[in-house]
C-alpha cells in the first residue's frame, strides 16, 4: 500500500487508543500521528504541515497523501523557547510531567527535534497546574494578562487557513474536524452539588472539566450534565459574530472540506458530542483516564466516521 495517511490533533487523536490507532493500515495505508497531548491549533497546523513537506521531499505522490486533523480548543497556545535566547531554557525543562513541551520536527528514524535545543511550550488550558512552578507561573500570567478569545478565535482560523492553503497548494486530499464544537459560545448554568458554585455560568471545554469529575451528573439517555439549562449550539451566538475582527477569517474557510456532527441541538459538534450524542457512550475511560473517551469509543468514530471519509463516502 503507497498511500499515507497523516492524521494530527491534540490528545484526542495522539492518545493510545485513538482513532488513528484503529484504521486498518494493510487497507488504508501508513497512518504518521503526528498530534501531540495538549497540542493547541498552531502546533497542529504546522505539525502537518512539517510531515506533508517531509514526505513530499522524499518524493511522495501527493495524490497518495490524505491528512485528517482533529482540531483542539481554541484556548491553547504554544511559546517557542530556545536554548539559543532563552536563559531559563534549561531550567524550563525540568519537572516529571512532560505533556506542557513537544517538537514535532523529526528525522527518517521519527527521532524527534532534541528539546535541550528547543521546545513548543503548551499552554494547554486554563488551571493546568505542571510539575514545574516556573512553567505554571508564566502560564498563569499569560492567563490572566494577555489571554481573549478573540484573539485565540483569529489564531486558529489562522492556524486552519493556513493549513488549508497549502494543502490546497500542494494537491493533498484533506479532511478538518474539531475534537467538541470550538465555534460556538455555548454555555449552562452551573447546578447543586458541583465544583463550581452553583448558579455560575460555564463555557466550552468547562462543561466537560466539570463532568469529568463526577460523571454521575450525566443524564442516562444523552450522557449529558443533569439538571443544568441545555444551551448547545444551535440555540447560541458563532464566536465569529461576537467578534468581528475574525468574520473574514471565517468566510475564508472551505467548509465543505470539514466533517461536523449535527442533531437537533448541535450544528458544529465533534468528536465529543458524536460519542456522548451519537454512539450514546458514558464519557471517559474510567478512573485511568476519566477526561477522554475510552479506546472502544474510539473505535465506533473510526468505524462509523473516519473509515467513510477514506472510503469517499464522506
Amino acid at each position: 500500500m503507497d498511500k499515507t495517511i497523516v492524521a494530527s490533533g491534540c490528545s484526542f487523536t495522539q492518545s493510545d487508543g485513538t482513532w488513528p490507532y484503529h484504521i486498518e493500515q494493510q487497507k488504508y495505508g501508513w497512518v504518521h500521528n503526528v498530534g501531540d497531548t495538549g497540542a493547541g491549533n498552531s502546533y497542529i497546523s504546522r505539525s502537518v504541515i512539517f510531515e506533508v513537506n517531509r514526505l513530499l521531499s522524499l518524493g511522495k505522490n501527493p495524490q497518495d497523501i490524505e491528512v485528517i486533523v482533529m482540531w483542539s480548543g481554541i484556548s491553547r497556545k504554544e511559546f517557542l523557547s530556545t536554548k539559543r535566547e532563552n536563559p531559563m531554557h534549561e531550567y524550563w525543562l525540568k519537572g516529571k510531567d512532560k505533556n506542557w513541551y513537544g517538537n514535532f520536527i523529526h528525522d527518517e528514524h521519527w527521532k524527534r527535534h532534541p528539546i535541550k535545543d528547543s521546545v513548543w511550550i503548551k499552554s494547554s488550558i486554563p488551571y493546568m497546574n505542571w510539575s514545574n512552578k516556573a512553567v505554571t507561573k508564566f502560564l498563569e500570567m499569560y492567563w490572566k494578562h494577555f489571554y481573549t478569545e478573540e484573539e485565540s478565535l483569529i489564531n486558529t482560523l489562522e492556524s486552519i487557513l493556513r493549513l488549508q492553503w497549502y494543502l490546497n497548494s500542494v494537491g493533498v486530499k484533506y479532511k478538518m474536524m474539531c475534537w467538541q464544537n470550538i465555534f460556538n459560545k455555548y454555555s449552562f448554568r452551573v447546578p447543586s452539588g458541583w465544583a463550581r458554585q452553583e448558579g455560575d455560568e460555564i463555557f466550552g471545554h468547562e462543561i466537560w472539566l466539570l463532568a469529568w469529575r463526577d460523571n454521575k451528573h450525566f443524564k442516562t439517555d444523552r450522557f449529558w450534565p443533569d439538571n443544568a439549562t441545555e444551551k448547545i449550539s444551535k440555540d447560541t451566538p458563532l464566536l465569529k459574530d461576537i467578534y468581528p475582527n475574525a468574520t473574514y477569517l471565517w468566510d475564508m474557510v472551505d467548509w465543505d472540506k470539514w466533517w461536523f456532527y449535527e442533531d437537533d441541538q448541535v450544528e458544529y459538534g465533534g468528536l465529543a458530542e458524536w460519542v456522548c450524542l451519537k454512539a450514546r457512550d458514558p464519557w471517559g475511560n474510567g478512573e485511568r483516564d476519566p477526561g477522554h473517551p475510552s479506546p472502544s469509543s474510539h473505535r465506533k468514530f473510526c468505524e462509523n466516521i473516519i473509515l467513510p471519509i477514506l472510503d469517499g463516502e464522506i
